[in-house]
């Protein structure tokens, strides 16, 4: 059963983000979020001592859609193909999610502005184990001698950077709606398509 604080709460972060992304971060004060949200100042200082404590927690909010935690394996009977590309498709599924590119675009927009800010999102990123889960992949494709990488993070990143300079930067910084389903599993697959044509072995 879901608590009434934990409602609560959900309905301060989302009224943050809506109050920070009008605002900005500099113009936004608590007495507006907490109007935004419904709810007393005194209440909202009851879960939030200020605006950095909020803010913090809504980066928290973006971090977890990257770091979702579940077994990733290697699986020699399976083509690579099909493992990448599903692989991809789990752990990029909040690519086309409208409320995750809202809070994105509030978070860079703050880093951008502010240097302290953008201090606090590095750290949350260098908190993450690897992009997606996906280095561990390829070294036990690598060490199944499937797969042949000289650089596993570099080729990760540039793996992952092909696919969201298609189906995320665009969108976030031209406020376009986000790609569809389909739009995603075409990018996929083509970033699928040049990864195994670069690395599998023979």
């Amino acid at each position: 059963m879901i608590k009434r604080s934990d409602i609560k709460q959900e309905d301060i972060i989302k009224s943050a983000i809506e109050v920070f992304s009008k605002k900005g971060f500099e113009q936004a004060s608590m007495e507006g979020i907490s109007k935004q949200a419904g709810v007393s100042k005194r209440t909202l200082y009851k879960y939030y001592p200020n605006k950095d404590a909020l803010f913090e927690v809504i980066v928290d909010k973006l971090m977890c859609r990257f770091d979702d935690h579940y077994e990733v394996e290697f699986d020699p009977s399976v083509p690579i193909e099909q493992q990448l590309t599903e692989l991809t498709l789990k752990q990029m599924c909040y690519i086309n999610n409208e409320d995750f590119q809202i809070t994105a675009r509030l978070v860079m927009a703050e880093c951008i502005r502010c240097h302290e800010t953008s201090k606090v999102l590095v750290s949350k990123f260098e908190s993450i184990e690897d992009s997606y889960g996906l280095q561990k992949w390829a070294q036990q494709g690598i060490d199944a001698g499937a797969l042949e990488i000289a650089n596993i993070p570099l080729a990760i990143e540039q793996y992952i950077g092909s696919i969201k300079a298609i189906i995320f930067w665009p969108q976030l910084i031209t406020h376009t709606p986000p790609p569809s389903c389909e739009q995603v599993k075409a990018t996929i697959d083509h970033a699928v398509m040049s990864f195994a044509a670069t690395y599998k072995t023979s």
